[in-house]
């Protein structure tokens, strides 16, 4: 199956883009990792190998997303008890692209995924770009409903600079239309066309991909050939 999750950066600037406060890092599995807050759960982006995200999360962010995805008729809760049993159904929803949403309670000291804090008990895996969505959006609502409830002095807020937005004129100075360019994780394609900061590209075996042209160039994930 063709892997259409977010790179580890193009994830970080999509949750950076909700206006977050989060911690990024590779740890020294060489797994990228977002942390939301300084004590929150931890996204696992680590989609180069897998077709998957991963969160270990707290036991607040855990029940409401499952109340999140029960809402939706996403949520599927793994009752197996051997590591291996449950590798294996992750697997068979991996394959498929799956929409589900899968909770793990206590997954973290069951499944020995990580060495993550005590405080991150539980993991939700799942397969799409839209989860990732709606995951990103419920922790949040729980970050906004825990700052209301604490009566704590106003924080003045952090607001990343805006870098200037090429235009597609700039973007095809570096890659020009029909140019021959090499990608970190596609392999090699030709750029078909620019078009509203994006490029789309066709790969080998006739796959096309559009991407950002701001984080190719930011990240250096594209290069000409």
């Amino acid at each position: 199956m063709d892997n259409q999750l977010y790179s580890y950066e193009e994830a970080c600037e999509f949750i950076q883009n909700k206006d977050m406060k989060v911690i990024m890092k590779r740890d020294e599995d060489l797994n990228n990792i977002c942390q939301f807050g300084e004590h929150g759960s931890i996204l696992n982006v680590n989609t180069l190998l897998y077709n998957r995200y991963q969160l270990h999360a707290t036991e607040k962010d855990y029940n409401a997303i499952k109340r999140m995805a029960e809402s939706e008729n996403l949520a599927i809760v793994l009752r197996e008890t051997d590591k291996d049993e449950i590798e294996d159904v992750v697997s068979g929803y991996e394959e498929v692209g799956s929409k589900a949403i899968l909770f793990i309670k206590n997954g973290n000291k069951l499944y020995q995924l990580n060495e993550t804090e005590k405080n991150l008990p539980h993991e939700i895996i799942f397969f799409t770009n839209e989860n990732l969505d709606l995951i990103v959006e419920c922790i949040s609502e729980n970050e906004i409903s825990a700052s209301k409830s604490k009566a704590a002095p106003q924080v003045v807020k952090y607001v990343k600079p805006v870098e200037p937005e090429l235009t597609d004129d700039e973007i095809k100075e570096i890659y020009p239309e029909g140019s021959e360019v090499a990608h970190t994780k596609y392999g090699n394609g030709k750029v078909t066309s620019v078009s509203s900061g994006k490029i789309t590209v066709e790969f080998e075996d006739n796959i096309v991909k559009i991407l950002s042209a701001k984080i190719c160039i930011k990240n250096k994930l594209l290069s000409v050939i």
